[in-house]
């Protein structure tokens, strides 16, 4: 196979996004490709953190783009507030979308990790290089997922949104925590979880402390007043903008951080138990590592009621709120043994599926 000059798109919101473009450009790059160019999808309330842009080894551009607006308590997502944040930057997507389809024709490929504006960009300019969609997202488009909970309606907004996404791409690439059964969907194919190789090299141990990731701010606070009520707990958690982006000072033993990946990386090595939102690259790190975790639904994101109901599906995490930490600290949930093997083992399938995957876009 000839060297792929790869394009990446990757929606800015979270980090799970841009934890599967680093593992995938390792990826490529093992296999004698080369990731050329990286668009990364932003808006006035995420940041890209710095650990993505020295790790992917590419030039990375930034574009406006549509996002999940925090809500007054910075906890859960305000739908007016997001609607009106769309509507103000509208003028600026248009322009981000040709910019888009300007940068990605020169490659030949385009990986698109669920990127709204990617997707439409595709619709409006009808590119020549052909797509690849990957997400976590899609593997709810699967007849076996159909179970899942929730309203007919969240459900129709959730998939309508993961299709656009993937408009004009030969292969949706659903990550999935284990195989599924064949889907008459041609396009659709399940594949294991994107995971940094950093994985392989762990030794997880117990180091007696509570590590959490809260997507926004608030959910750091209510980590933080918990601890409050506790005695001799240590907390490590990570929030975009670390100290900083809480509303007051935490007691001794409460650590947030700054959004840094091997930091964070180390001390999920070495944490007693995990807690945090339902983001299906964390859940599944933690579940690598055979760690026990309890995952807290970001509030008015469907989506992350899927990823939460789909881990517990797979026996990776408890679902709950912050308000269940007691009893989870008390006695976390280890993961069973012969569930974490068959993980791995999944796991490990990944470089050469997806490798596999965007050559054979190439080739088409």
């Amino acid at each position: 196979m000839r060297r792929l000059a790869v394009a990446f798109v990757v929606q800015g919101e979270g980090r799970g996004h841009m934890t599967q473009a680093l593992a995938l450009a390792r990826f490529l790059g093992d296999a004698g490709h080369e990731v050329s160019r990286v668009l990364v999808g932003v808006s006035p309330f995420r940041t890209v953190p710095e650990y993505f842009a020295a790790e992917i080894g590419a030039p990375v551009e930034t574009f406006d783009a549509p996002t999940q607006v925090p809500d007054r308590a910075s906890r859960g997502v305000s739908p007016t507030r997001t609607a009106a944040d769309a509507l103000r930057r509208l003028p600026r997507f248009v322009r981000s979308g040709r910019r888009v389809h300007e940068v990605t024709e020169r490659a030949d490929v385009v990986v698109n990790f669920l990127d709204l504006v990617a997707g439409l960009a595709r619709l409006a300019f009808r590119g020549r290089a052909p797509r690849v969609a990957i997400a976590h997202n899609y593997v709810f488009q699967h007849p076996a997922l159909t179970a899942a909970p929730g309203s007919a309606l969240a459900r129709r907004a959730v998939l309508g949104y993961a299709r656009l996404t993937a408009a004009g791409a030969r292969t949706r690439v659903a990550l999935s925590f284990g195989p599924l059964p064949a889907s008459s969907d041609e396009r659709l194919i399940v594949a294991p979880p994107l995971l940094r190789p950093w994985l392989e090299r762990a030794q997880p141990r117990e180091g007696g402390y509570l590590l959490a990731y809260a997507l926004n701010p608030g959910y750091g606070d209510a980590l933080a007043a918990w601890h409050r009520r506790q005695r001799g707990v240590t907390v490590h958690c990570y929030v975009d903008g670390g100290q900083a982006a809480l509303r007051s000072v935490p007691a001794d033993g409460f650590h947030a951080h700054a959004l840094r990946a091997e930091p964070f990386l180390r001390h999920l090595e070495g944490c007693r138990a995990y807690v945090g939102t339902a983001g299906f690259e964390l859940v599944c790190e933690a579940f690598y590592l055979g760690k026990p975790a309890l995952l807290v639904p970001t509030e008015g994101q469907y989506e992350q009621t899927l990823n939460a109901w789909d881990a517990r599906r797979a026996g990776a995490a408890v679902v709950g709120t912050y308000a269940d930490l007691d009893g989870f600290w008390a006695d976390p949930p280890v993961p069973g043994r012969e569930a974490v093997e068959d993980f791995r083992g999944w796991v490990r399938r990944a470089p050469d599926m997806l490798v596999d995957i965007v050559e054979r876009a190439a080739a088409r």
